[in-house]
């Protein structure tokens, strides 16, 4: 029996201002070909 839903279940705009608080301090910079990740506060 296969189940689906007909709409695309959405995000709610908590996670998606979670997702974007994490992507905008986090960065990944270079240091002698080794890509290093920091985050900032």
């Amino acid at each position: 029996m296969e189940h689906f839903t007909s709409e695309n279940p959405m995000p709610s705009k908590r996670t998606i201002d979670i997702i974007k608080a994490i992507a905008y301090t986090y960065r990944v910079m270079n240091i002698n070909g080794s890509m290093k990740s920091y985050c900032l506060n």
